[in-house]
């Protein structure tokens, strides 16, 4: 997202859009959030490490958080992946939402071979 232009951005999504954004680093990784205007405001956005955290405050209903996530791939920045969540979580109260490409699993039955890391595993849930 870094090299995409908010007018580029516009025409892609629509001027009747919102849109948060996490740049990806290097070849993998980013996140993109948008919404219409028409289903309300977004009253606070969080933009951290691995993921992009919306309160949204719909037209009509009761405030939530949307948050994005796209997990890293190696152990060490996963565990920072793990603690930015608790963090996260810690600063959204309300209903939440978390959604995305976490980059792990949560079972052996998963993975396509045998090279499981079962204390990262034990992790997710």
């Amino acid at each position: 997202m870094a090299g995409v232009s908010r007018s580029t951005l516009l025409s892609m999504l629509g001027s009747d859009f919102y849109s948060v954004e996490l740049p990806s680093v290097g070849a993998s990784g980013g996140v993109l959030v948008a919404w219409r205007h028409y289903l309300g405001a977004a009253v606070e956005t969080h933009v951290d490490n691995f993921c992009v955290s919306i309160k949204l405050s719909p037209t009509s209903g009761s405030e939530w958080w949307l948050t994005c996530v796209y997990g890293p791939q190696g152990d060490d920045n996963k565990l920072l992946f793990w603690q930015e969540l608790r963090d996260v979580w810690d600063r959204c109260q309300g209903p939440w939402l978390v959604l995305g490409d976490y980059n792990l699993i949560v079972s052996a039955e998963d993975k396509n071979n045998g090279n499981l890391n079962r204390a990262m595993m034990g992790r997710f849930v």
